[in-house]
């Protein structure tokens, strides 16, 4: 009976080492198919395809680029800024210049954090933004971070915005955000 319990214990604890590994695999490939990977230097996003409104309030629909990325203009503290959706992107991330429209200037030593962009390390300043709009959605009190200049080409949409939507889900090239 003791060899039998001995043997289903050792057999669980293989099992979740290989499932473990398994599941880190699956993650390392997901981040490596991001957006945000896909960047490989500089540059402005492409061409822009702008967020309409559905017939509900509080919705927006994308349609995807001909990278099948999901780019739109979202507003900013009232500024239009073009950001390509990350959902990789823990946080939204404004480039230096997006920054300085939506009213941000930071200074050498509001740099005081690193992240690991496409194109290497760079330093962030944190900030909060009054509101952002996308479509018919509007979020008050988003936080999110200014790239070092030159560090981003693109602004991005990341996961302090997007987690706070009860739904988003992309499928046929579109992707439907909702609050």
């Amino acid at each position: 009976m003791l060899a039998s319990v001995l043997r289903t214990a050792i057999g669980a604890v293989i099992a979740a080492v290989v499932i473990a590994q398994l599941s880190m695999q699956f993650v390392s490939r997901a981040r490596s198919k991001s957006p945000e990977a896909q960047i490989a230097q500089p540059m402005r996003a492409p061409s822009a395809s702008y967020a309409a409104p559905t017939p509900f309030r509080g919705e927006a629909t994308i349609a995807a680029d001909r990278l099948g990325q999901y780019a739109t203009e979202v507003e900013v503290n009232g500024a239009p800024v073009h950001m390509l959706v990350d959902t990789g992107a823990s946080s939204v991330v404004l480039s230096y210049d997006d920054a300085a429209a939506a009213g941000f200037y930071p200074g050498p030593g509001d740099f005081k954090f690193s992240a690991q962009t496409a194109n290497g390390v760079s330093r962030m300043a944190r900030v909060r933004l009054r509101q952002m709009r996308l479509g018919a959605i509007a979020l008050d009190n988003v936080d999110a971070y200014v790239a070092d200049r030159g560090a981003l080409g693109a602004s991005l949409l990341g996961m302090t915005f997007l987690s706070r939507l009860s739904h988003f889900e992309a499928a046929s090239g579109r992707m439907l955000l909702r609050q």
